[in-house]
This record gives structure tokens, sequence and C-alpha cells, in this order.
């Protein structure tokens, strides 16, 4: 039987014919350096680990890869993270995401933002991590430091805005409450 079956598969190779075996749909890559967000480009996100973006300028979907179709989400909580590196006019920052979410505007298509969900170990590297993420994208030090500490505390659910030293917007949403694991999202807004 497996003879036959091999046998059969050489004719067809040998005849020119090709067989498909189901795939993802969808380009891999997107325009320049992105990451596609295709079906295919999500597989090869989660099989490489590593995503990249380039917020130095404005984004439609089709500069991450929809090509007239639909974005998908990368969601690999549970699993090791992506590593995301958004790059700006001013610098980059890495995010080691847990899931990757891409907003696009309806008509122009346009990307409005994109969100990044990354779950710090415990309440101290929730506050480490904002402090260091703040600092970086140039938020207001008060609000980093405000919040940080409450993360420190074992509570904290507030939206820290206005962070573009890298080019882009990047707005900081830490989330932690009693018996509840650490989040923090990461809105990250394309100039113009």
């Amino acid at each position: 039987m497996r003879r036959g079956a091999v046998a059969g598969l050489l004719a067809l190779a040998l005849a020119g014919c090709t067989i498909t075996r189901g795939s993802a749909e969808g380009p891999t890559t997107g325009s320049g350096d992105n990451s596609s967000f295709s079906e295919a480009g999500v597989e090869h996100i989660e099989t490489e680990r590593r995503a990249l973006i380039d917020l130095s300028t404005a984004l439609t979907a089709d500069d991450l890869g929809a090509d007239g179709g639909i974005l998908r989400d990368v969601d690999v909580r549970g699993e090791d993270p992506i590593e995301v590196v958004v790059r700006g006019t001013g610098g980059e920052v890495v995010v080691q995401a847990d899931v990757i979410r891409v907003l696009v505007a309806p008509g122009d298509r346009q990307v409005q933002s994109i969100a990044l969900f990354e779950s710090p170990a415990d309440a101290d590297a929730l506050a480490t991590r904002l402090e260091e993420v703040g600092g970086q994208v140039g938020m207001d030090r008060a609000g980093v430091d405000s919040a940080a500490s409450s993360a420190r505390g074992g509570s904290v659910d507030t939206w820290l805005n206005g962070g573009d030293l890298l080019g882009f917007t990047v707005g900081l949403h830490p989330v932690l409450g009693p018996g509840e694991a650490p989040v923090l999202e990461h809105q990250l807004t394309p100039p113009g």
C-alpha cells in the first residue's frame, strides 16, 4: 500500500503536477521591514517568535500584509511571548508581547493603533517595566512614578498617555488587581 502511494506521488511529480497541502493564506511579510498580520504572516510570527513594526510613517492595512484581506491578531497567551520590535524616527522599543492587535479605520484602511499586551511576572516586574518604557518613550515622570508605586502596592488600573519621543505616540495601561496576573498594555499610534 505504502509503496503504491509513493509510486503515485512520484508519477505526479514527474508529470509536472503539483499537490497542494492545506496552508495559510497571505503574505508572510508586509511592506518594507514590517511583519505581516495575514494568516500566513501570523503563523510566521508565531514560529519565529519575532515581529517588526515600523511606525516611522503612517501605515495602512496593506503595509501589514492585509493585501485587501483582513489582519489577524497574534495571541500566544500561555506560550513564550513574541519579541515585538517597534521602530520610529526617534528609536525603537522592544516588547515581549502575548497578544498583538491592530486596529484599522474602515474606508481608508489606515492603521489607527496597535495594541501590545505584555505579561510581567509580578507586581514589581510590572512597575519596573512601566518605569523603563515610560522613560524610554518620554512620558510624564510623575504619572509613571505614581502608577509604578500603585503597582508595587498590588493594585493599579490607569492610563498614561503622551509618550512621543520615538516618533509615534505611546499610551501605557498597567493593570493589576488582588489575585490577578499583571498586564501592561502598550497602545501605539502611528504618526500622521
